[in-house]
């Protein structure tokens, strides 16, 4: 009986190693990421490098910063050469929930908020204020888009420590354009033609409200896992 035992024992104990010997280690989850905007570079308006890091607290929540600085060597758009000492920056702040994940792909929703401050220098102009068409010899513009979106997005994984992260959603954005200006006076309709680019055309002075399409392409890169 007591042999019986012992073998009973020594089989129990050589089916416990062969469980643990065959479990697959889990595999690490991201804790904190950097992130780059490619995209941004082919902002017509204001083309910059954004660059981000995302935090998560626990492997469901994502935190993210953005932060977008000038970057216009490329001289892909020609339409803000009148615009002289441009100077913008862009921010942005995003949470996340993440879905039960795969290896391969980690779906997630997330709410953003942005904020972009650009100012610049133009030349001969014109706008309209109040129903009214008015002319400038000069002036100093100063522009502030703010605003908040909703999205859906997936990372799926390029390497072992490599992401595409990729979302589309839907929110809106404030515009708000102050004009200072010199030598104003009420503009003419022949000699003060308006732009006719409205890619160029700078805003009316006040406030602007418009639907904000969200489109969102990154490339991430794991630094610390947890």
């Amino acid at each position: 009986m007591r042999n019986f035992y012992l073998l009973l024992a020594s089989m129990a104990l050589s089916h416990q190693l062969s469980a643990q010997s065959v479990t697959p280690a889990a595999r690490p989850t991201e804790r904190l990421l950097l992130k780059i905007a490619p995209l941004t570079l082919f902002d017509p308006s204001t083309s910059a490098i954004l660059l981000g890091a995302e935090f998560r607290p626990v492997p469901r929540i994502g935190l993210e910063l953005d932060y977008g600085f000038r970057f216009t060597p490329l001289h892909l758009f020609s339409w803000n050469i009148k615009k002289e000492n441009m100077r913008y920056q862009k921010f942005k702040a995003e949470a996340r929930y993440y879905f039960p994940r795969t290896e391969q792909k980690q779906w997630y929703v997330a709410a953003e908020g942005f904020y972009v401050p650009e100012e610049y220098d133009l030349g001969k102009g014109n706008f309209y204020r109040n129903g009214e068409f008015r002319a400038y010899e000069q002036a100093h513009i100063e522009k502030t888009i703010e605003g908040g979106a909703l999205k859906a997005g997936m990372m799926r994984r390029l390497g072992q420590r490599f992401w595409l992260d990729a979302a589309l959603g839907l929110g809106f954005r404030r515009i708000e354009t102050e004009y200072t200006t010199q030598n104003e006076r009420p503009g003419d309709y022949l000699y003060d033609a308006p732009e006719q680019n409205f890619l160029s055309k700078t805003p009316d002075p006040g406030v602007q409200r418009k639907v904000h399409p969200a489109l969102a392409l990154r490339l991430a890169y794991t630094l610390v896992t947890r």
